[in-house]
């Protein structure tokens, strides 16, 4: 996996809400780095640390996942 290519279509699919592909981006990353692999870099500079990125990227697929079980409730309305 490119931690950093699915950082940026990760946001970009939760940007256009496309929730299937967001959804497959989010799980994909969350095991990536649970499995110990390094994190994409996200927002502030490189200095800042694997550890703050991983938190960052981390966290940012737990809110996505949660968008993408809102919208799909929105939906079913």
């Amino acid at each position: 996996m490119d931690p950093h290519a699915a950082w940026k279509e990760l946001l970009e699919a939760r940007y256009l809400k496309d929730w299937d592909r967001a959804e497959e981006l989010a799980k994909g990353l969350l095991d990536w780095l649970d499995k110990g692999g390094f994190p994409p870099t996200t927002v502030g500079h490189t200095r800042l640390g694997k550890i703050w990125h991983r938190n960052i990227a981390h966290t940012t697929c737990l809110f996505v996942l949660v968008d993408v079980k809102q919208a799909r409730k929105r939906a079913k309305r």
